[in-house]
């Protein structure tokens, strides 16, 4: 049988390997064959160990440069030595843990094959790739061939470095096929090769800035054509404002091409949405700093060079339609639209939408981004720092994407940020779709 002759069903995990990917998760770090090879190649560059002072305030100087250049202008170049070695240093790290969250994410709800052709288009030193060889090897089942494409040679030839190595270290259950050096504003479907199941944009798309929304995806759309018949595509983008929602503009636009949405976004009443002022992301634990960044970190003002918390705005496509939950609000159902809650300012109302966020408050005060894809402005459930008994954290935990519905919530303007939040009450009703319970009740 071939490689791709079982492929019928979607990659299964037995309990062991799925203890040992959450127990990652709940103490993420990167493994030490990992940073063993990021260290090698250092010194392979710099003809200096790893750690020594001068390669040290280089790298430092290189990192701090990156995020001057990130906040004046959101992009970051990487075409000289020092600029990737701070790239693996500081952004690395947190980019492999924060695309295992999203490939596991992928394999938990059976979009993954036993097998996968994966595609990486602008993967850099190969963090996606770094994070495919690292879940695989740890889950103990599955396998995959790995394709990639970068324009920067200190990338390509950073890439060529670790990733080889490190699927090597790892057991080969991942085949590293050799990259190419392209452009990708400039690829034809026709330079890549044909059934990919997995086809990623991680951290890149935000970078075409010469491209505006629509040239954006008709450059996804277009290449969406190398896709097998149920392939996945994956964007994703830091969760800073500007990128977040320039991503879901993007995401959007691309749907409007062929590909369909599967997650976070529902559209539960069929309805298309706005996403101008959609500002959503996923937060994770924080990592372990590696080695290194404890060395960046041992000098003057240490706490520029760690960069440990997982934020990310990312999306689902699928070429076949899937979508993540196919609950619609039923017709009839007496759940007040998002679009329509200036009729319901100051009233208790009953609601139903995907939850878009974390909490985006804090410990008291709690906020949640809500979302029924209706173009409405935008909408938070907010758990008031007074509220006390189950409802303080029946929003807790709930996974990123999921709809819930909420009987008697309190709508309230907010002026400052022109936005709605529906107050949650003691007397509110929490209701995950999915769960026994009724449609609520008649809104006029």
């Amino acid at each position: 049988m071939s490689e791709r002759g079982s492929v019928e069903g979607p990659l299964a995990v037995d309990d062991a390997g799925r203890e040992r990917q959450l127990a990652f998760f709940e103490e993420p770090a990167i493994p030490d064959y990992i940073q063993r090879l990021v260290e090698s190649y250092i010194e392979k560059k710099t003809g200096k160990p790893w750690d020594d002072p001068v390669v040290l305030d280089r790298m430092r100087n290189a990192i701090l440069a990156q995020k001057s250049r990130y906040w004046k202008e959101k992009r970051v170049s990487y075409r000289k030595a020092y600029q990737v070695l701070g790239y693996l240093a500081y952004h690395a790290p947190v980019y492999l843990v924060q695309f295992e969250h999203i490939l596991w994410q992928i394999i938990d709800r059976g979009l993954a094959k036993p097998h996968m052709r994966i595609l990486d288009l602008g993967t850099g030193p190969g963090v996606v790739p770094l994070a495919v060889i690292d879940l695989l090897g740890r889950l103990g089942s599955g396998s995959a061939e790995v394709y990639a494409v970068e324009q920067s040679e200190e990338h390509f030839e950073a890439y060529n470095a670790l990733v080889p190595a490190a699927a090597a270290a790892r057991g080969n259950a991942v085949r590293v096929e050799k990259p190419i050096r392209a452009d990708i504003g400039a690829l034809e479907a026709g330079d890549l090769p044909d059934r990919i199941d997995l086809m990623v944009f991680s951290n890149v798309l935000n970078e075409l800035r010469h491209l505006d929304i629509d040239r954006r995806a008709d450059l996804v759309a277009g290449l969406a054509d190398r896709l097998s018949p149920d392939g996945t595509i994956v964007v994703v983008e830091p969760a800073d404002l500007a990128n977040s929602t320039a991503m879901r503009q993007t995401v959007r636009a691309i749907a409007e091409r062929g590909p369909a949405i599967y997650s976070p976004c529902s559209f539960i009443r069929g309805t298309a949405c706005n996403p101008v002022r959609c500002w959503t992301f996923e937060q994770k634990g924080d990592i372990r700093p590696t080695r290194l960044m404890e060395r960046l970190a041992a000098g003057k003002d240490g706490y520029r060079f760690i960069n440990v918390d997982i934020k990310y705005s990312s999306a689902l496509l699928r070429k076949d339609a899937k979508k993540q939950h196919a609950y619609r609000v039923p017709p009839g159902a007496k759940f007040a639209r998002l679009s329509h809650l200036r009729r319901h300012r100051d009233k208790k109302i009953n609601v139903v939408a995907a939850l878009m966020s974390g909490n985006l408050g804090d410990n008291r005060t709690k906020v949640y981004k809500v979302c029924d894809g209706t173009p409405a402005d935008p909408t938070y459930a907010v758990v008031p720092a007074t509220l006390r008994g189950a409802n303080r954290d029946a929003l807790e935990g709930l996974p990123y994407g999921d709809i819930v519905r909420l009987y008697g919530v309190l709508v309230r303007f907010n002026r400052d940020h022109d936005a709605y939040n529906l107050v949650v009450l003691p007397g509110t009703r929490i209701e995950p779709v999915g769960r026994p319970g009724g449609e609520g009740t008649e809104i006029a």
